[in-house]
C-alpha cells in the first residue's frame, strides 16, 4: 500500500491548521452567542441553523483530510467506511461493501457522492442509524445509503445538495433513484 504524497500530506496539514480550526473557532462563537439570553427565538434559530452548517463544514473537511492522509491506493469499499465514520457523528452505520472496479474519476465522483448524500443525512434526516451498501452488479456498480430518519428527501429551489448528486450520477451515464417516506434510500447505477 503506497503511502499518502509529500503533496497531499502538507494540503492535509495547512486544512487541519488553517480551514478546519477557522471552522470550529467560528462554532465556538456561535455557542457563544447561543448561550445569550436575550437572544429572540428567531435569531436563536438562525444562529443554531449556521451552528448545524458549520458543523456539515467541519465534517467534509475532516473528511477531506481522511482523504488526503489516507494511503492512495485505497480501496472504494475502505474509502466510504472512512468517509462514514468521519461524517456520521453519533450515527450508528453498518455496512456491506464490496471490491469494485471502477475507473479513478468514477471513484472521486462516488466518493463526492457519497460525502453529499451523508452530509444531508446527518444535517436533515434525524436518523440514528445509516446502512451503506456497495456492490456489482451486471457490470456496473450500486451504492445504496439508507437511513431510518424523517424522510422528506426531494430537490428543492435554492438547495442545490440532491441536484449535485444527480448532476454527478448523469455525469457518470449513471442512474439514481431516491424514495424518501420512511426514511431515506438512495441508490445510484453507475
Amino acid at each position: 500500500m503506497a503511502l499518502p504524497s509529500p503533496e497531499r500530506l502538507t494540503v492535509a496539514r495547512e486544512l487541519h491548521d488553517g480551514i478546519a480550526q477557522d471552522l470550529v473557532g467560528i462554532g465556538y462563537s456561535l455557542d457563544l452567542l447561543l448561550a445569550e439570553t436575550t437572544l429572540d427565538r428567531n435569531a436563536r434559530s438562525q444562529i443554531r441553523n449556521t451552528r448545524l452548517e458549520v458543523d456539515g463544514l467541519i465534517s467534509k473537511v475532516r473528511s477531506e483530510i481522511l482523504n488526503l492522509r489516507s494511503p492512495e491506493n485505497k480501496s472504494l469499499a475502505s474509502s466510504i467506511r472512512s468517509i462514514a465514520q468521519a461524517c456520521l457523528n453519533g450515527i450508528s452505520c453498518t455496512y456491506m461493501l464490496e471490491d469494485v472496479d471502477l475507473e479513478p474519476t468514477a471513484i472521486s465522483e462516488l466518493l463526492a457522492i457519497t460525502i453529499e448524500i451523508l452530509r444531508n443525512v446527518t444535517q436533515h434526516s434525524r436518523a440514528s442509524h445509516v446502512a451503506i451498501d456497495l456492490y456489482p452488479v451486471n457490470n456496473r456498480t450500486c451504492l445504496e445509503i439508507r437511513d431510518n430518519g424523517i424522510g422528506g428527501a426531494k430537490m428543492r429551489d435554492g438547495h442545490f445538495g440532491l441536484s449535485g448528486i444527480v448532476e454527478r450520477v448523469h455525469a457518470l451515464q449513471g442512474s439514481i433513484t431516491i424514495e424518501s417516506i420512511e426514511g431515506t434510500h438512495i441508490a445510484l447505477l453507475i
